[in-house]
């Protein structure tokens, strides 16, 4: 998906995430860790595994959508000069109404899907 133009309406996001979630196997230590939910939409978003035990970190505080937050404005900034095979570089290609999605609209796909 990622680097195609691509009509979708906001309720394709799932169908977009679980195109990207990887096939978790139990005795991965990453998914022990983290838990398969995590681990999988993690992956799905193209986060480097360096970054997963921070992420799960600011997931643990009290005001986690700020500080998630701000690591996505950084991931959607990259994604958009170096687009990935991942769901933020797909959400950054997207094409809504004839126009993409905002670092906003993407910033608040992926805070929602990593604190809901």
């Amino acid at each position: 998906m990622a680097g195609n133009d691509m009509n979708v309406e906001m309720d394709t996001v799932p169908r977009m995430v679980a195109a990207r979630l990887p096939v978790a196997t139990a005795d991965d230590p990453a998914v022990i860790v983290l838990g398969e939910r995590l681990h999988g939409l993690l992956v799905a978003l193209g986060v480097p595994p360096r970054d997963w035990l921070g992420i799960a970190r600011r997931l643990d505080v009290a005001n986690c959508r700020d500080a998630i937050g701000g690591y996505v404005d950084v991931l959607v900034a990259d994604r958009c000069r170096c687009p990935g095979e991942d769901l933020v570089s797909d959400l950054v290609a997207v094409e809504v109404d004839g126009g993409g999605l905002t670092a906003d609209e993407i910033r608040a796909i992926v805070v929602d899907l990593l604190t809901s």
